[in-house]
């Protein structure tokens, strides 16, 4: 496994980061409040994703910073939650169909009626939403700290 180095901002770039820290902190709270997870665990992701967004910028390219630093932030959350959120190791096939099926979740359908939509069996579904219907827990939580 290799890791790059992580790169240093210049002054410039930082200050840039620092005026756009309270973007990184709202979508860090969104994230906590969809999630139901404590914000102290979503802050650093958040933090690392606006400063590779800070570096990365070019405002010769006509992208609004806010507008792309959130996508940055939005990234780094998300490979977070994905790295981070689940006690198991749940498979992209089961995530996926996961995130399909939790619009019909929502409507209210029966568990054949998703499966069906889904081109799955019922079993298959069951082990699905058993898997990825709970919510993410941080290391914290589990541990009692």
């Amino acid at each position: 496994m290799s890791t790059k180095a992580p790169q240093r901002l210049s002054p410039e770039q930082r200050r840039f980061a620092a005026e756009h820290l309270g973007l990184a902190r709202q979508q860090a709270h969104r994230y906590a409040r969809r999630w139901s997870m404590p914000i102290e665990d979503l802050l650093g992701p958040a933090y690392e994703g606006l400063c590779k967004g800070a570096a990365q910028f070019d405002p010769s390219k006509g992208f609004r910073p806010s507008s792309y630093l959130v996508s940055k932030v939005k990234g780094e959350l998300l490979h977070h939650l994905r790295d981070t959120g689940f006690a198991l190791r749940i498979s992209h096939r089961y995530r996926e169909l996961w995130i399909k099926a939790r619009r019909w979740l929502e409507l209210d359908l029966s568990d054949e009626e998703i499966a069906m939509r889904l081109g799955i069996n019922v079993e298959e579904w069951l082990d699905c939403r058993q898997a990825c219907g709970q919510r993410p827990l941080s290391l914290g939580t589990l541990w009692g700290l």
